[in-house]
């Protein structure tokens, strides 16, 4: 199943769709020939160290003056 993912060009930004073989390697936006290295799939180092988005406490913010 191919991913799918933005260019990381600023001028660019078209959505591309890449293999999942190319996963942590070089390639070319076919767009504006920007080079660059599609993410690797992100996987928990052990099982109860995944913390689901919803479960994930809210970040903490600095206050102001």
């Amino acid at each position: 199943m191919a991913c799918q993912l933005i260019c990381p060009n600023l001028r660019c930004r078209k959505i591309l769709s890449v293999p999942e073989e190319v996963r942590g390697k070089l390639v070319k936006c076919q767009y504006c020939q920007t080079m660059f290295r599609v993410p690797e799939m992100k996987r928990p180092d052990h099982p109860t160290q995944a913390v689901a988005a919803d479960d994930a406490p809210p970040p903490k913010r600095k206050k102001a003056g």
